[in-house]
């Protein structure tokens, strides 16, 4: 015969409260197997499992209906159990590691200007690497301008976008990275017009979001992207040699600037 455990004792071993033992029972999610002469719960070991169940499912946020499904399907086995809170204990580590990584990256965004609502960052910032992106960005203009207008202007403009202006600012750049990609993916050399074109609206979207970009800070910033490995990674990870696409297309772009210029 199991061995037998007071309320108080089986609240205990299983992490609960008395009061919240009594509240299973009261609706049927954990019932103790029997009572006392006096009256009094009973839970054996097999009642103590289901509690500490219920506590782990509590403890990953399930709701208690949600618990009360799980626990009510008679198939289900130890292991499916083991499995299902495996799983939710994975989910829960990768959320934490999200939140770890925003947490690592306010900071540098700060540096650059960003000052949105939790709300507008996770819309503008919740997928993709955009915000990667964004902090090489402003990375390199740190290491390129340093206390200069440029950063400053920089700065300035940013610490005024909402969640609209960043949203238009992702869709713009997102558009002419992907246009870069198919241009690689087609064959069209990096120092075909169409490709420089792309590049020159780079120079622009930089210009019309950031800051003034003449043509020979660009090129310093597409050498920025080759010495730069998380900017280049973020590049290759769209397409593997991408970056030195981007690289060669504003380089030409540049040069194709310089040649038009008269004297």
């Amino acid at each position: 015969m199991d061995e037998e455990y007071t309320v108080g004792s089986a609240a205990e071993l299983a992490g609960l409260s008395v009061r919240t033992l009594r509240y299973y029972d009261e609706i049927g999610l954990a019932r103790p197997s029997s009572r006392s002469p006096g009256g009094y719960r009973l839970y054996t070991e097999t009642d103590l499992a289901v509690l500490q169940r219920v506590a782990f499912y509590r403890e990953l946020g399930l709701e208690i209906g949600d618990i009360a499904e799980i626990l009510g399907d008679a198939e289900a086995t130890d292991e499916d159990h083991l499995r299902r809170q495996r799983e939710l204990i994975e989910q829960r580590v990768s959320r934490f590691r999200a939140m770890l990584a925003l947490i690592d990256k306010e900071p540098a965004a700060r540096a650059a200007g960003i000052a949105l609502t939790p709300a507008e960052r996770r819309t503008v910032f919740g997928e993709g690497r955009f915000l990667d992106r964004l902090m090489d960005h402003a990375e390199q203009t740190r290491q390129q301008w340093g206390d200069t207008p440029e950063h400053a202007e920089r700065q300035r403009r940013t610490a005024r976008y909402g969640e609209q202006d960043w949203l238009r600012l992702r869709t713009e750049l997102a558009a002419i990275n992907q246009a870069l990609a198919d241009a690689m993916a087609w064959g069209v050399p990096a120092t075909d017009p169409a490709a420089m074109e792309l590049a020159e609206q780079l120079r622009l979207h930089t210009v019309q979001w950031f800051h003034d970009c003449g043509y020979e800070s660009h090129r310093e910033l597409a050498e920025h992207y080759r010495a730069n490995r998380r900017s280049g990674r973020n590049y290759d990870e769209m397409v593997p040699g991408l970056s030195r696409y981007v690289h060669d297309a504003i380089v030409a772009n540049c040069e194709r600037a310089a040649a038009a210029t008269p004297g």
